[in-house]
């Protein structure tokens, strides 16, 4: 375009073709845009109908959209837990309350031992009395390596005096008697063991609180071979309680059922066949380490479950003795629902089926 202008309007022809070729750029630039937006559309109708048309772009079916949904979902969901527990420390706090569930034990240990010298006159138990500042320790998670070796070491003697009277009366009148609450000192030694296994675990890896539950998450898969076989011991240690309960205890209630003069009083904690089952059941895989994780956690619930249905000491309405009594079953299932708890956060360690599985993976 040609513009001629007189010199004293020079500045107000510049300024009015400066804007006019301005605008003709921008309108030029709106129109090309528009007019390849409109043809890439049409281009991508004309490509889907063609690909639907020839079948080269099938559809995906419904049943793998909606597994893959559910893919995604799953994965969300552990994405959101990863971050809320590393922003809230889920683990640490988990971990805090599956050693108090432990720690209860001990503490009502010291408890029934005070009852039974103040009712039944006996021996005032100075041993037991290390217990109460070694829980409360362990509970707080202050010097727990030190307490938890006192609880380890009374859970032992503990144990090894109901051991050693069951021999006895073995050896003076030839059988052999073991009893519920026997088999739950074993495993609560057991979940002592696991006690200390947690304690060695987070020292190796950090000494920080704040990574502690990060650090716990990522030792499962580098567990070292004396952990795994501390972290063994305890587990069997535990499944003793529900390989005797699930078959002695079946066995009897079976024959009470069938034995109208051999039934226990109304009321009676033992009488409880659907808890015996469901630990029988799930105590097979968690002993040879088949989903260990899994079905740690379904058997705390059961554990939990059955103490709070059959063990409810407070509502009992016998004598004094099976109060004591059934108060104890209730802090020993509280307190192995702990080291199942326990063993879920450790890790269950290399002799387990699972990680035969994932080898040959």
């Amino acid at each position: 375009t040609l513009l001629v202008c007189s010199p004293g309007s020079s500045s107000f022809a510049v300024h009015h073709l400066f804007v006019y070729s301005s605008s003709s750029v921008s309108l030029c630039l709106c129109k090309s845009s528009v007019t390849t937006e409109q043809h890439g559309e049409m281009a991508d109708v004309t490509n889907g109908s063609s690909g639907s048309a020839s079948g080269a772009a099938p559809r995906p079916s419904p049943s793998s959209n909606s597994s893959s949904s559910v893919k995604d979902q799953l994965q969300q969901l552990k994405t959101s837990f990863r971050h809320a527990n590393e922003k809230y420390r889920l683990t640490e706090w988990a971990n805090t309350v599956a050693r108090v569930l432990v720690c209860l034990y001990f503490l009502n240990h010291i408890g029934t031992k005070l009852e039974i010298w103040y009712f039944y006159r006996q021996a005032f138990p100075y041993l037991h009395i290390i217990l109460l500042p070694a829980a409360l320790m362990v509970a707080a998670n202050v010097f727990t390596w030190q307490a938890a070796i006192i609880l380890a070491a009374l859970a032992f003697i503990d144990m090894m005096t109901i051991v050693s009277t069951q021999l006895g009366v073995w050896w003076t009148h030839g059988f052999l008697y073991i009893n519920e609450l026997m088999v739950k000192k074993f495993s609560l030694f057991g979940c002592s063991v696991l006690i200390l296994a947690q304690h060695y675990q987070v020292n190796t890896k950090s000494s920080t609180s704040a990574v502690a539950g990060l650090l716990l998450m990522k030792a499962k898969e580098t567990m070292s071979t004396k952990k795994s076989v501390v972290v063994l011991i305890g587990r069997l240690l535990m499944s003793t309680l529900f390989l005797y309960v699930g078959h002695a205890e079946i066995q009897r209630q079976l024959k009470e059922s069938a034995d109208e003069h051999h039934h226990r009083a109304p009321g009676d904690g033992h009488n409880n066949l659907w808890a015996k089952v469901a630990e029988f059941t799930l105590s097979l895989p968690f002993v040879v380490g088949f989903k260990t994780n899994t079905v740690a956690w379904l058997l705390a619930i059961v554990l939990v479950m059955e103490a709070f249905w059959s063990w409810a000491w407070w509502t009992s309405q016998l004598n004094v003795g099976y109060i004591i009594h059934a108060r104890e079953h209730f802090m020993v299932n509280v307190g192995v629902a702990g080291g199942l708890l326990l063993l879920s956060f450790i890790g269950a360690g290399k002799y387990t089926v699972d990680e035969m599985l994932k080898k040959t993976e």
